[in-house]
């Protein structure tokens, strides 16, 4: 799933073009030995030397951070979330039939989306049918196209609920159970990625899977609670997330 905002940003040169600018001001331009020779003799070359370095590094940090922002390296945020921050849930219930089949319903809700004139929300059309609108709030325009949803005239806040049948389960490619691969999840501009949430729910009877381990593990920014009947996901970040859970079979008969 993606989302795609028709919203201009600062452009990464341009922000090239400032530091670079930053740094060629730290450096003083050496005093005129003619006029006044006692000024250059005094002058900390050392001190400016490093402070020069130090403002490279900075820029390279700066410049860094750009290029994960605009490639979408994950990154999971520790800071509480804004109180009016993006938020996706998604709820997916898994039966018996998944087992044999792979296929389940899956409902999911993005709430407090950007203002923007158009927004598009794209699933794999491999591993999703039947998509259907079951609400909307601040949105002008919501219809399905394809494997898509489109939307126009989005309010600040506005909300979108689907609901679909998904694709949402397999044998694991490497070990026995099964794989439940979620995402990518994102919240992408023209020009990179910025922060959101996802809660994840997977329901399924009780007793009849449990979790082995999951990809990315539990760690600050992102937790999983499990429980006989299912489990929830947590996910505070930016860039771009996969989730991979490695279920096996529980102790139901």
């Amino acid at each position: 799933m993606s989302v795609s905002i028709a919203v201009a940003r600062g452009s990464f040169s341009a922000l090239v073009f400032t530091l670079a600018a930053l740094i060629a001001a730290v450096v003083p331009s050496p005093p005129a030995w003619a006029e006044d020779a006692t000024s250059s003799e005094s002058f900390d070359w050392d001190a400016a030397w490093e402070e020069a370095e130090e403002r490279s590094r900075e820029e390279q940090r700066l410049i860094e951070k750009a290029r994960q922002v605009n490639e979408g390296e994950l990154e999971l945020l520790t800071t509480p979330p804004e109180p009016n921050a993006a938020r996706m849930q998604k709820r997916i219930r898994l039966d018996r039939n998944s087992l044999e089949t792979g296929w389940a319903a899956m409902r999911q809700c993005h709430e407090n989306l950007d203002p923007a004139p158009a927004v598009q929300i794209v699933y794999n059309p491999e591993r999703t049918r039947d998509i259907r609108i079951t609400s909307r709030q601040g949105i002008g325009v919501a219809k399905i196209d394809g494997p898509s949803v489109q939307m126009r005239e989005i309010e600040r806040g506005a909300r979108l609920c689907v609901r679909a049948e998904v694709l949402a389960i397999e044998p694991h490619p490497t070990a026995d159970g099964f794989q439940v691969e979620n995402g990518p999840f994102m919240r992408r501009f023209l020009d990179g990625y910025y922060p959101m949430q996802v809660h994840l729910a997977i329901d399924w009877p009780s007793g009849l899977l449990r979790l082995v381990d999951s990809d990315p593990e539990p760690q600050p920014g992102l937790a999983i609670e499990t429980r006989p009947d299912g489990l929830e996901l947590d996910a505070h970040f930016e860039g771009r997330l996969v989730s991979r859970l490695h279920l096996v079979r529980g102790s139901a008969p």
